[in-house]
C-alpha cells in the first residue's frame, strides 16, 4: 500500500471518529485562518505604513493598526490624511459594489446571520471581497478594527471547508464558528477569549452555542499560532516588524485584592460609563446605516463620503485639543478617532501615567477620543466601509475606562488607571457585542493575570445587563430557542407556543344546540351526531353552556316536558369555556381537569367560535413532531445518534 492510500485511509478513519474528526476539521480550519490571517495583518500594516505615516505623517500610535511603538511624534500631514482616507473608501466602495454587496460594514453580522438564516453557507466570494475592501479601508485610515472583517473571513474558511468535505448544515454551522474562533485568535492573540467569544456571540441572551466550544478551542489554538508565526515570516521581508509579544497589548502589572474592596465602587462607576459608551455607539453606527441608506448615491460612492467625514471629524477634534491643552503632544490622541486606535491604548499603558496633563485634562481627552471615535466608527462603517466593530469597542471602552479611571485618580474608591482602561475594554465588547464571558477572558489574557478576574467580572456582567438587547452585531437572535438552527431539534414544549386560535379550524364540523330547542329537538339533533357533548347557542350567537349525549338520551319522553323544558334549561359549563389566545398546554390541561374530551371555545364576548378536542391537539403536536423529526435529519443529526 502507498504512502498516498495510508494517508487516505488514515483520513477516512480520523473522519469517522467522533473525536478524530474534528481534530482534522477544526485543525485544517484554525490552520487556513491562520494564514489567511498573517497575510490579511501584513497587508494592512503594510498599506497602513505607506499611506498613513509615510504620506501623511501620523504617529505611529496612531496609525498603526497593531499597538507597537507606541510615539506621538510625527511630522502631520492633514490634507493628504483627507485624501487618502476619501480615496481608500471610494476604492473600498468600488470592491463592494462590483464584487460583492455583503462585504460592506463590520463582518461578523454576516456570518452570525449565516448561522442561524442559512445553515452555514456563506458563498466565497464574501469571504474575499471583504478581504480586499478591508485592506483598503483600514490601511487608508478607515476607522475600525480587523477582528470584524477576520471573523466573516475566518467563517467564510469554515463554512468553504465544510462544503469541501460535504458536512451536513449542523457540523458547517460548527465549523463556521470555528472559522471566527480562528480568525479572531490569529489577529486579536488571545486564544481562550477567541473561543468563547464565537459560542457566544451568536445570541443576544446570556446563551452559548455548546457545540462549538471544542472544535472553536482547537482552531482557536490552530489559528493562534499559524498566525503568529506567518506574521513573524512575512513582516521582515516586507519591512515590518514581526510579532513582538504573545498578547496584543502590555498594560503594566495590575492586580485586585480583597482589601481593595472599596476599589469596587470606582468599578461601578467604569461599567456605568462603559454601558453609556456602548449605547453611544450603537445608537450612532444605526443612524448611520440608516442614513446612508437613504443617500441617492451609487453604493461606491458612500465609504468615501463617511471616510472622509470621519477625517474631519478627527482634524477638528486635533486642533480643539491643541488649543484646549495647551501643546500638540496629547493633542494627537484624538487622530486616534480615525485608524485603528489600538496604539492610544498600549500609549496609555506605556506612557499615559507619566503624562504632564492633570488628571481632570486627561479625563476629558480621553472622554473627548471616545465619543470621536464613535462617532468616526458609525461614519466608517455606517457608510458602507469595510471595517470591524469589535477593535473599536476596545478603543472606545479603554478610553472611557480611562477617563474614569484619571478623574478618580487619588480618591480611595480611585482603581489604578491602567486596570480602568482594561474593565473599560472589557465592559464595552461586553455590552456592544453581548459577549460577557469573552470579554472578562479578553481582558485576562492581553493583562497576562487573573489577577483582575474578579473587577472583570464586576464590570462585564453590569454592562451587559444594563444594555439589555442592543447589539451592534446584526442576525443575533435572543436565545437558543429562537434560532432557526435548532428549531428542529430542541424537542420544545410546541404546545406551549400554539395558541388554540392557530388549530381551532382544522377540526370536523360541530352540531350545535338551539337554546330555545325542545327535548325532542335535542334528542333528534343528539342521536344524528357523533359527538359527546353539544354546545348550546343563543340566538345572538353566545354560549349558554353544554349538554351531555348521555343526559338527553336517558331522558324518558315525555309529551308534557316536550316543550316545557328548552335546552337552555339543561345547558351548564359555559364558565369551563376556552378562549383563542389560550396555549395548547393550558387547553389540553383544562380538558384533562374537565374530564372530557372536548371544550368549548368563546370570545372575549362570549361568542361561541368553535369546539377543541384532545384529539386535534394531540394531532397538531404529532405533526409538529414529524416535522421536527425531518428537519433533525436534514441537519445530520440521525446519522450521528449511535455515535459515542
Amino acid at each position: 500500500m502507498t504512502i498516498a492510500a495510508w494517508r487516505s485511509r488514515l483520513i477516512r478513519w480520523l473522519l469517522a471518529h467522533p473525536t478524530g474528526r474534528w481534530v482534522v476539521l477544526a485543525g485544517g480550519v484554525g490552520l487556513l485562518c491562520g494564514v489567511v490571517a498573517a497575510v490579511f495583518e501584513v497587508g494592512t500594516d503594510l498599506v497602513g505604513r505607506w499611506l498613513l505615516e509615510g504620506i501623511c505623517g501620523l504617529p505611529s500610535a496612531v496609525a498603526a493598526t497593531h499597538p507597537a511603538m507606541p510615539t506621538l511624534t510625527g511630522d502631520l500631514a492633514l490634507l493628504p490624511l483627507l485624501g487618502v482616507l476619501t480615496g481608500g473608501g471610494l476604492l473600498a466602495g468600488l470592491v463592494i459594489q462590483h464584487w460583492c454587496a455583503a462585504a460592506r460594514g463590520g463582518g461578523t453580522g454576516v456570518a452570525v446571520q449565516a448561522f442561524h438564516q442559512q445553515r452555514g453557507i456563506i458563498p466565497p466570494a464574501i469571504p474575499w471581497a471583504k478581504f480586499a475592501a478591508s485592506i483598503l479601508s483600514l490601511g487608508s485610515g478607515g476607522s475600525g478594527g480587523r477582528e470584524g472583517p477576520i471573523s466573516l473571513i475566518g467563517a467564510g474558511i469554515g463554512s468553504w471547508f465544510g462544503a469541501r468535505m460535504r458536512l451536513t448544515p449542523r457540523d458547517r454551522r460548527i465549523l463556521l464558528a470555528a472559522g471566527i474562533a480562528g480568525g479572531i485568535s490569529a489577529v486579536f492573540h488571545a486564544p481562550l477569549a477567541a473561543a468563547i467569544f464565537a459560542a457566544e456571540v451568536l445570541y443576544l441572551g446570556p446563551d452559548m452555542e455548546a457545540d462549538v466550544l471544542i472544535p472553536a478551542f482547537i482552531s482557536a489554538i490552530i489559528g493562534y499560532l499559524a498566525g503568529t508565526m506567518g506574521a513573524e515570516l512575512l513582516g521582515p521581508l516586507v519591512g515590518l516588524p514581526g510579532v513582538e509579544a504573545s498578547t496584543l497589548f502590555q498594560p503594566p502589572v495590575v492586580a485586585f485584592h480583597v482589601g481593595d474592596w472599596m476599589q469596587l465602587a470606582g468599578f461601578t462607576l467604569v461599567a456605568l460609563a462603559a454601558t453609556l459608551a456602548a449605547r453611544l455607539l450603537i445608537a450612532l453606527v444605526q443612524r448611520a446605516n440608516s442614513g446612508f441608506a437613504r443617500m441617492p448615491l451609487p453604493v461606491w460612492v458612500k465609504p468615501g463620503i463617511g471616510a472622509l467625514a470621519s477625517g474631519l471629524v478627527a482634524t477638528c477634534m486635533y486642533f480643539g485639543a491643541a488649543l484646549v491643552l495647551g501643546g500638540d503632544d496629547e493633542a494627537r490622541l484624538t487622530l486616534g478617532t480615525v485608524g485603528g486606535g489600538y496604539g492610544i491604548l498600549q500609549w496609555l499603558f506605556a506612557s499615559g501615567a507619566g503624562t504632564q496633563q492633570h488628571h481632570v485634562a486627561m479625563a476629558a481627552l480621553l472622554g473627548a477620543v471616545a465619543v470621536g471615535k464613535s462617532l468616526t466608527t458609525a461614519l466608517t462603517a455606517g457608510s458602507g466601509g469595510s471595517v470591524g466593530l469589535f477593535g473599536p469597542s476596545i478603543v472606545i471602552g479603554g478610553c472611557t475606562g480611562g477617563a474614569v479611571g484619571f478623574a478618580l485618580a487619588g480618591l480611595p474608591i480611585g482603581p489604578p488607571p491602567a486596570a480602568c482602561i482594561l474593565m473599560g475594554m472589557a465592559g464595552v465588547l461586553a455590552a456592544t457585542h453581548r459577549t460577557p464571558v469573552a470579554a472578562l477572558l479578553m481582558v485576562s489574557e492581553i493583562a497576562g493575570t487573573w489577577l483582575l478576574l474578579l473587577p472583570a467580572m464586576w464590570v462585564s456582567g453590569l454592562a451587559f445587563l444594563l444594555t439589555g438587547h442592543r447589539s451592534l452585531i446584526g442576525g443575533q437572535v435572543v436565545g437558543i430557542h429562537d434560532s432557526p438552527a435548532h428549531r428542529s431539534h430542541l424537542l420544545r414544549d410546541v404546545l406551549a407556543h400554539t395558541t388554540v386560535r392557530e388549530i381551532l379550524g382544522t377540526g370536523r364540523a360541530w352540531v350545535a344546540i338551539p337554546a330555545r330547542a325542545g327535548i325532542e329537538a335535542c334528542r333528534t339533533l343528539v342521536l344524528d351526531a357523533h359527538q359527546e357533548h353539544f354546545p348550546v347557542i343563543r340566538d345572538d350567537g353566545c354560549l349558554v353552556g353544554m349538554i351531555d349525549r348521555l343526559e338527553i338520551v336517558r331522558m324518558v319522553p315525555d309529551p308534557l316536558l316536550s316543550d316545557m323544558v328548552l335546552a337552555a334549561d339543561l345547558a351548564s359549563g359555559a364558565g369551563m369555556a376556552l378562549h383563542p389566545e389560550d396555549t395548547l398546554s393550558d387547553a389540553l390541561r383544562r380538558i384533562h381537569q374537565q374530564g372530557m374530551e372536548e371544550l368549548p371555545v368563546v370570545d372575549g364576548a362570549g361568542a361561541y367560535l368553535g369546539m377543541l378536542t384532545s384529539g386535534m391537539v394531540m394531532e397538531h403536536y404529532r405533526a409538529a413532531m414529524e416535522r421536527a423529526h425531518s428537519e433533525r435529519s436534514a441537519e445530520g443529526f440521525a446519522h450521528e445518534r449511535g455515535q459515542t
